[in-house]
């Protein structure tokens, strides 16, 4: 027969298993420690409504914004492998333009974001000179909408396969 004593121990132990498990599962995940701000990465749950800057006319959702004791840190979870060099340039922008937004919305620069690729976390410090090229880029970016055309920026034929605008443009390439 099984005691009231022993089914409380096997809870304790099964609830520290768990613990456990919980917290590699964030330790891999590249979450810094702190306390979750903002989530974003369930998809199954109602989508919150992103961070707004009216300022830039700039709009995201980073999967996360945790509070460290350094300062608020958008985290960026990708379902691919890194390269071997570093992150991906636009991941880089993609996180840079987050860390402008919290910036905008708290009056405080993050410190640093974070990009969990499928194989590693990569750490991105937030400089002054990074703020000032995502800025630069998206008053590019809203140069080319208000112009009569945009050039194709590139040579890689299976990005232009998968464009959304191939049918009317007249420089895709194959």
């Amino acid at each position: 027969m099984v005691t009231l004593a022993f089914l409380l121990a096997f809870a304790f132990v099964l609830a520290l298993l768990v613990w456990a498990q919980a917290g590699r599962k964030i330790a891999r995940s590249g979450i810094p420690e702190g306390r979750l701000v903002f989530q974003d990465a369930d998809r199954r749950r109602a989508l919150r409504r992103p961070l707004v800057s009216f300022r830039y006319g700039l709009t995201g959702k980073p999967d996360y914004l945790v509070e460290t004791n350094e300062g608020i840190v958008p985290v960026e979870v990708k379902s691919h492998d890194s390269l071997r060099s570093g992150p991906y340039p636009s991941d880089i922008s993609q996180l840079t333009a987050y860390c402008v937004l919290v910036e905008d919305a708290t009056g405080v620069a993050p410190p640093y974001a974070i990009i969990q690729y499928a194989n590693r976390p990569w750490r991105i410090q937030f400089t002054r000179q990074m703020r000032k090229e995502v800025l630069r880029v998206i008053d590019e970016i809203r140069s080319a909408c208000q112009s009569q055309s945009v050039h194709r920026n590139h040579t890689q034929p299976g990005r232009c396969r998968a464009c959304g605008f191939r049918d009317g443009c007249d420089e895709r390439i194959g």
